[in-house]
Parts: C-alpha cells; sequence; structure tokens
C-alpha cells in the first residue's frame, strides 16, 4: 500500500476523532443562505460498509495532486466554476453514486504547509456521469469559493 493510500487512511481516521460529535446544519437557527438546497428525504437501494476504496487530492484549480483509481484526465476531472468541481473515477469506484452504495467524505485541505479556514464542502452524484462525484466548497455565507480537498469514496 503506498504512502499516499495510507496517509489518506490516516486523514480519514483523524477527521472521524477530531469531527465526530460535531453536526454541521442549520437546525432552523437562522436564515438558510440564498444558494442553500434543502436536503431531499431518498430511499438508497444499496447501503455502505464504509470501507474507503478510492481517493483524490484535488487543488484549488481543479487539477488532480494525486488519486487512486480516479480519472487525471482534465476533460474528466475538474473545476467547473468559482468552488465547483467533478471528480471522475474508475475501476472499481465506477459508477460512484449513493443509490449504487457508495458513500463520500470531502476534507477541504491545504495539501501542503499553512490552514483553510471557514471553508466546507458538500458531495452529490454527478447529473449525467455516473462515475463522477460533484463537489461544491463554499465559506461561511455560503458563497461558493475555491478550495483544495481530499475526496474519500468507500463503499
Amino acid at each position: 500500500m503506498s504512502s499516499f493510500r495510507y496517509l489518506c487512511l490516516f486523514l480519514v481516521a483523524l477527521s472521524f476523532f477530531a469531527f465526530g460529535t460535531i453536526a454541521f446544519a442549520d437546525n432552523n437557527e437562522g436564515p438558510v443562505s440564498a444558494g442553500a438546497v434543502a436536503a431531499e428525504a431518498v430511499s438508497l437501494t444499496n447501503a455502505t460498509r464504509g470501507q474507503v476504496l478510492c481517493t483524490a487530492a484535488i487543488n484549488s484549480d481543479g487539477s488532480v495532486a494525486n488519486c487512486y483509481s480516479c480519472v487525471k484526465d482534465v476533460s474528466k476531472t475538474f473545476k467547473v466554476a468559482t468552488g465547483q468541481y467533478q471528480v471522475t473515477f474508475q475501476g472499481i469506484c465506477d459508477y460512484a453514486q449513493a443509490s449504487k452504495g457508495w458513500s463520500r467524505w470531502v476534507q477541504v485541505d491545504t495539501l501542503s504547509t499553512g490552514t483553510i479556514t471557514g471553508v466546507s464542502c458538500s458531495t452529490a452524484d454527478r447529473i449525467g456521469t455516473t462515475n463522477a462525484v460533484w463537489v461544491n466548497c463554499f465559506n461561511g455565507t455560503g458563497a461558493d469559493v475555491d478550495a483544495s480537498f481530499f475526496l474519500f469514496l468507500a463503499k
């Protein structure tokens, strides 16, 4: 197993330890930003065991810093617009949709030294591309912002 893969697994475990009790939700305690979309209740046909199988480290410009089973081709993995990214996977992580039993974690990260504060990212199925994940990064006011991040796919 490569050192990058060990690093990714360590970061996932560390994030669960550090953020395991924090819930990020509106809780109806204030206005929802204009760009926010209410989560829709769904029934997933397949469950996930949470075993990380594929990873991607994405720079804020949408380029791939490194990955395991992602598509590095800039026509498949790229920045769509400010704070919006498409990350495409292949091989074992084909059909990376939630309904197919895939769960996804995204962690904002500098991928280097320094800090990033006040930025969060969410994931979703990429419409029209079954083996891609949509990532949207935004600040505390809901405005889209560019950010580098790790993306983990588990099943």
